[in-house]
């Protein structure tokens, strides 16, 4: 099986300027990556319903998580006071940075297993750990403002999303989710979740949660439709094709999307 973020990779010099501007959390991830590794094994073994038997818990995968929070900290990768989803989104972006510098693809599948397939599981671990470093960390830290560290931490991603007949789609990167991999959600706040369950094809270039106001539907009528520009929000009536290129009157932007 083929994961569609395995041949995601980062250069040298990116390398480079990991271990030089994020040295707490490049100290952090190996034993993280170690830790992720081994749970894998409990997805690989397969009850009788051909479903993963459960997550093994003494792995260490709590201790290395809890350090690994501390170092995104120190080195102002994210503030400690930011909330639950902005963390778990900069652990994501981090994990898969380090992947693509040749590390462990299988602890980046049972990343996305865990954190995908059991968010209120994971969500709830999360929790708990930043409960227990905030009296650890300075919490007048705020997020470093150095373009090496925010470029870095680019994810590989936009927030600007739309929802087709069969599956949803990022506008300005070459990403999709199937439908069944996602669900729509109310609570605790609407959204849409992506979880994999029908897949199992994990792909952690995508959003764990996409809210409302990051994922379009567009409005289609009598053979056309209003989408809105990604980059500047433009409103665009455009004739409906199965799949469409469109480009910005204002700003010129162009992205495609299906329908």
């Amino acid at each position: 099986m083929e994961y569609p973020f395995e041949k995601y990779r980062s250069t040298s010099r990116d390398k480079e300027a990991f271990l030089k501007l994020l040295p707490n959390v490049s100290a952090a991830l190996p034993e993280y990556f170690r830790a992720l590794s081994v749970a894998h094994h409990s997805i690989e073994q397969k009850n009788m319903f051909n479903q993963p038997q459960g997550i093994r818990q003494s792995t260490g995968l709590t201790s290395s998580l809890n350090l690994l929070l501390v170092a995104m900290v120190n080195d102002r990768v994210i503030g400690v006071n930011a909330d639950l989803v902005k963390f778990i989104d900069a652990l994501r972006i981090l994990v898969l940075k380090w992947y693509s510098f040749g590390n462990d693809l299988k602890a980046c599948v049972y990343f996305g297993y865990y954190y995908y397939t059991h968010k209120s599981a994971s969500e709830h671990e999360v929790r708990q750990q930043l409960d227990a470093i905030r009296f650890l960390v300075d919490e007048s830290s705020r997020v470093s403002e150095d373009t090496g560290i925010l470029q870095l931490m680019k994810p590989p991603n936009s927030r600007r999303w739309y929802a087709a007949e069969s599956h949803i789609g990022d506008k300005l990167y070459p990403l999709t989710v199937q439908a069944g991999d996602f669900a729509r959600v109310d609570l605790p706040r609407p959204a849409y979740q992506v979880s994999f369950k029908a897949s199992q094809l994990f792909d952690l270039r995508v959003p764990i949660t996409l809210t409302d106001q990051e994922l379009e539907r567009p409005e289609i009528s009598h053979g056309k439709a209003i989408v809105s520009c990604p980059s500047c929000g433009q409103k665009c009536r455009i004739d409906v094709y199965k799949r469409m290129e469109i480009k910005c009157p204002t700003c010129h932007q162009v992205w495609t999307q299906s329908t």
